[in-house]
C-alpha cells in the first residue's frame, strides 16, 4: 500500500468488500456531522476542520471517518468514529494509523484524545491516560475539550516518534 497517497482501496475478507480511504471534502460534511450524531460523537464544530479528516466509503456510502487538530507539536484526535454496521473489521485501526501519519508528517510529537468510551481500544493502541490539567494549552483551548465532550471524558496521548503501528 502506498502509504504517501491517503486514497487507496482496501479488500476486505470477500471480494465485495471495497473500503476506499479518502480525504474529506466540504461536500462530504453533512454526512460526517450525520455519522457523529447517529453515534452520540461531538458533531457540531467538525466543518472547522474537514481538511484533515480522512473518510472510509464503501459502495460510496460513508461508513467511518476520523480528524486530527493540528496545534503546533501537538494535535487532537477527533471523530473516529465506525458505523455501527461496519465494526470489527479493522476500520478505525487504518483510519487512527493514517491519522497518525499525518499528524507526525505535520511535525505533531503528541497526539491526544478525548473518550467516553474507547479507552480500552485506544490502550492498545498505544495511547496512555494522561490528566486534563497534563494537556497543554492548545488541547485545552479546543472546542472539543472546552464544551464539546464531557468533563467525564478520559484524555489520553500518545508520543508520535515515527512509529505509526
Amino acid at each position: 500500500m502506498n502509504n504517501d497517497n491517503p486514497v487507496n482501496m482496501i479488500e476486505g475478507s470477500t471480494p465485495s468488500e471495497r473500503i476506499i480511504y479518502s480525504p474529506a471534502t466540504p461536500d462530504d460534511l453533512p454526512m460526517v456531522q450525520a455519522l457523529l450524531k447517529e453515534n452520540s460523537l461531538p458533531f457540531e464544530d467538525v466543518g472547522e476542520h474537514m481538511d484533515h479528516f480522512i473518510l472510509a466509503k464503501e459502495n460510496g456510502l460513508l461508513i467511518a471517518s476520523a480528524g486530527v487538530e493540528l496545534l503546533g507539536t501537538d494535535g487532537l484526535l477527533r471523530s473516529v468514529c465506525v458505523s455501527r454496521k461496519c465494526r470489527n473489521r479493522g476500520i478505525a485501526g487504518e483510519l487512527c494509523r493514517r491519522m497518525e501519519a499525518t499528524a507526525y508528517s505535520a511535525g505533531v510529537k503528541q497526539l491526544y484524545l478525548l473518550t467516553t468510551t474507547a479507552e480500552e481500544y485506544f490502550g492498545r493502541k498505544g495511547y496512555r491516560v494522561c490528566s486534563r490539567e497534563s494537556l497543554p494549552p492548545g488541547v485545552q483551548g479546543t472546542a472539543e475539550f472546552r464544551s464539546l465532550c464531557p468533563s467525564s471524558a478520559v484524555c489520553m496521548v500518545r508520543d508520535l516518534d515515527g512509529a505509526s503501528g
